[in-house]
């Protein structure tokens, strides 16, 4: 039985994703990126783009656990528990930030663990600023270089300006806006609970809607959106196999899980009328990629 100092570390990780709405004409965001030319022509006047980073993450962990055989989600039997918790620790993830989510030391049993379990809450929050290289209007309000969240819900779409998490003006003013997960984007752009089989090159993974942690929540849409179901999700489950499995010896004596923020958020744009009444805007942004690592030394 090996001793693990336990240490968080944000690293440039394993892909863990949590897929929501995608496209394959999506183009990658950058400074250059204009609401005016993204919706110009496009589907509903309607647009995003991809590999955005966002400045900070909010989640709220409740499991993450090591396994030597591939756990699901109602038999974790070949699983050690790094944390294990029925009220949540949520944390703030910055990029070259430190967390401590363990107290002091973890005893991990010897061997190589091909998987990874994570539990998270089903809400996860972003905070962030976009600089624009010519000035954007704010799917809220406001008009400049900058734009940035505004602690508005991120839904899947927008009854009224005043309900868009994006403003925009020239001294950014970031606060957390909160995504609640009812539901997946599928393949097919319908919407699902769980998304299977999902591959990158150095992991691939399976990532599940929890109504309870051992019983999958049912989705339910109205007008394609998600709504509340009978058994709306409360968790986020997931498991991953690494391709580069990390390995307990008895000379481990420090293990490093990695959450990787790089390109995991998209911007959305809007010109639609009712939407942004006509005038091309940074609606919002989502999260669409959350990556996991574990390293042992």
């Amino acid at each position: 039985m090996s001793k693990i100092h336990s240490t968080f570390i944000l690293l440039l990780g394993i892909f863990w994703g949590i897929i929501v709405a995608t496209s394959s004409s999506a183009q990658t965001c950058s400074a250059a990126t204009d609401a005016t030319s993204m919706t110009n022509g496009a589907p509903g006047d309607w647009n995003f783009c991809d590999g955005a980073t966002p400045d900070s993450l909010r989640v709220s962990f409740y499991k993450l656990a090591l396994c030597t055989s591939k756990p699901t989600y109602t038999n974790d039997d070949s699983c050690v528990y790094i944390l294990n918790e029925s009220t949540p620790k949520t944390v703030d993830i910055e990029i070259g930030a430190e967390l401590n989510l363990v107290d002091g030391q973890i005893s991990i049993p010897e061997n190589t663990y091909r998987y990874a379990l994570m539990m998270i809450g089903n809400k996860i929050s972003i905070k962030t600023d976009i600089e624009f290289s010519s000035s954007q209007t704010g799917g809220k309000e406001g008009q400049g270089l900058y734009c940035w969240t505004n602690g508005e819900d991120i839904t899947w779409g927008y009854s009224a300006k005043s309900d868009m998490p994006v403003s925009c003006g020239t001294t950014p003013d970031p606060a957390f806006s909160e995504e609640n997960f009812l539901a997946f984007g599928d393949d097919n752009g319908g919407l699902a609970a769980q998304v299977i089989g999902q591959e990158t090159p150095t992991t691939t993974f399976d990532v599940y809607l929890l109504h309870d942690a051992s019983t999958l929540a049912l989705v339910a849409s109205s007008g394609g959106k998600p709504t509340v179901s009978a058994l709306p999700a409360n968790f986020i489950w997931g498991v991953q196999e690494f391709k580069s499995p990390p390995k307990i010896s008895p000379t481990t004596t420090k293990i490093e899980l990695g959450f990787k923020l790089t390109e995991g958020m998209q911007i959305g744009f809007n010109a639609q009328n009712p939407g942004c009444f006509g005038s091309p805007c940074v609606e919002g942004v989502n999260l669409n990629a959350f990556a996991f690592s574990v390293n042992a030394e």
